[in-house]
């Protein structure tokens, strides 16, 4: 049986005063977690402004089903299954409109809230370079494939965490892993060869 941690049974309480009446709570779980749905939203839309619709919308969901939420559960992942599904239908319907623009999309600029070490001038160029085109390369992933990418490798969630957060078995999370890395290597086989750290996808 799982181990519920202190940071959960924090949240829990919080949901539980929200579910009480107390609104101040929900409050705060939104100014707790904002910023991780944010850039959840972002690297899977690409979309600066779209990413911050859909953050105010998760959360409107979330506060709609709270009352289905397992208290002995993980709030953020819970969140991470709302926004992700959300992330996914809006992709569909942004194909469907044919409004797919790389091109504008990575004009956002890369997730404003991501941290970089001081470098040299022509290594922070060569970095920025490279971060763009990866970006535009998991941009252009299968659905199914850009989801799990941006959960494991840019919000850094284990496969147990993902395959709960997308109700997908293990083995499926592992085999979709495995698939976008492929298909990432062949399309940035060169790019990757930029790289001055070492660093692989």
């Amino acid at each position: 049986m799982r181990t519920i941690t202190h940071l959960e049974q924090l949240d829990a309480d919080m949901v539980r005063q929200t579910l009480g009446g107390n609104s101040t709570a929900y409050n705060g779980l939104v100014t707790k977690y904002q910023r991780q749905v944010y850039n959840l939203s972002y690297r899977m839309l690409g979309n600066a402004e779209d990413a911050g619709d859909l953050v105010q919308e998760t959360f409107i969901r979330a506060y709609s089903a709270l009352p289905s939420f397992r208290q002995d559960a993980s709030f953020l992942t819970w969140l991470y299954k709302i926004a992700s599904n959300l992330c996914i239908d809006h992709l569909r319907s942004r194909k469907a409109k044919g409004a797919l623009s790389l091109d504008m999309e990575l004009e956002e600029g890369r997730e404003p809230s991501s941290e970089r070490r001081e470098e040299a001038p022509e290594d922070c160029a060569v970095r920025g370079a490279v971060q763009e085109i990866v970006h535009k390369a998991i941009m252009n992933l299968p659905e199914r494939y850009r989801t799990v990418i941006v959960m494991r490798h840019l919000q850094e969630m284990s496969v147990e965490e993902i395959a709960q957060t997308l109700n997908l078995p293990t083995g499926t999370v592992k085999t979709h892993l495995f698939r976008a890395r492929e298909m990432l290597r062949g399309r940035l086989a060169s790019v990757l060869e930029m790289e001055t750290d070492g660093k692989q996808i």
